[in-house]
């Protein structure tokens, strides 16, 4: 994902140079309001019971954090690659009633979605409207973020990629999504929802140039946009009512606040996950009152006509310099900066989305 043009201004003309190619958007228009002034909170809906349900399990998606991190750096072309991709296949087909692969290449290098497809309760047969839920599973190969050493290395996207690598654990940046919507893959099995949901790992967000093409990005988002694409190819998957995008969802202090693009897309969606976290007492962590605006794989759903909002910790520009994920693109983003509360907290506020939602 990228940040706002705006915070790479506060940042100044020196960070700009380093950091232009990563997730930095382009705003809606060039009177877009800053993200520094306060935004209206969301009327904050009365507690209810939570449903019953399967409990989310948060240290069966901590282990799930540990066992993508363990096969090393994964990004395409890599070893980690390769078998973290065999790994989300064999968990992915233990519990959907169909699993999807979608591949493509890009600069001779495979890239593939694992797409998981979970009936609604009581049905043989996929929903038309599901829930879909997604996150990344691939990591940066290069550690370029603000507070990464490796920075000042001169990073070079050329014809035949990065002129050097310095790959990314990725522990919070591509791990912890994946995580929790394994042992979301866990539950859904146990005890289908009313409605049907796609649980989709997609891959090649984080590989290439985010201001390459023009702005447009070259060698990123390759996943979202292949789903997106081919949407209509695969019947199963269904035309999705509405999404959520998990990124960097575990790591420690974890912080939500309302991402603009989601919102302008996906304004019931946002007020909707916002609303279920706080009813259950998930407040502090869900903020609507702050806002960024961040470049994402719900960018390109949103722009197939499924609205889609992006659950992500804030990147550490501007005024979430300290509160963002400070390991955002380094080679620090490990699991020890990460933690199990954090994943429940996600996966508890999404379940919870999913079971009260109706047909």
């Amino acid at each position: 994902m990228r940040n706002s043009v705006r915070v790479g201004i506060l940042l100044g003309f020196v960070w700009l140079s380093i950091a232009s190619c990563q997730r930095n958007s382009v705003e809606p228009s060039a009177n877009a309001t800053p993200n520094t002034v306060a935004v209206q909170p969301i009327s904050t809906p009365k507690p209810v019971e939570t449903l019953k349900r399967p409990t989310f399990e948060s240290d069966n998606a901590f282990k799930h954090l540990e066992k993508q991190c363990a096969f090393g750096p994964r990004y395409l072309g890599s070893e980690g690659h390769t078998k973290c991709l065999e790994f989300l296949i064999a968990e992915m087909k233990k519990y959907a009633d169909k699993v999807i692969l979608q591949e493509s290449k890009y600069r001779g290098m495979t890239y593939t979605n694992v797409i998981g497809v979970f009936y609604p309760e009581g049905s043989k047969e996929p929903s038309k409207t599901p829930v879909l839920l997604l996150s990344h599973w691939d990591t940066r190969p290069i550690a370029d973020g603000p507070n990464s050493a490796e920075a000042q290395k001169g990073f070079r996207y050329g014809a035949k990629g990065w002129n050097r690598l310095a790959p990314i654990p990725g522990a919070n940046d591509g791990a912890s999504g994946g995580a929790v919507l394994l042992e979301l893959a866990r539950i859904l099995k146990s005890q289908p929802p009313k409605v049907g949901v796609v649980l989709a790992l997609v891959d090649g967000e984080d590989y290439g140039d985010f201001r390459g093409n023009n702005g447009e990005g070259d060698g990123v988002f390759l996943g979202s946009r292949l789903l997106a694409a081919k949407l209509k190819d695969y019947p199963e998957i269904g035309q999705p009512t509405f999404g959520i995008l998990l990124d960097m969802v575990g790591g420690k202090n974890l912080i939500f606040v309302k991402e603009e693009n989601s919102h302008r897309f996906a304004p019931g969606t946002n007020e909707k996950v916002f609303g279920t976290a706080q009813s259950l007492g998930y407040g502090d962590t869900f903020r609507f009152d702050e806002s960024q605006w961040v470049d994402d794989d719900h960018m390109p759903l949103n722009r197939a006509g499924i609205p889609t909002i992006d659950l992500i910790h804030p990147l550490p520009f501007a005024e979430f310099e300290q509160r963002g994920y400070v390991y955002w693109h380094t080679q620090q983003d490990l699991p020890e900066k990460c933690s199990a509360k954090s994943l429940k907290i996600v996966g508890e506020t999404v379940a919870e989305v999913l079971y009260r939602e109706t047909p």
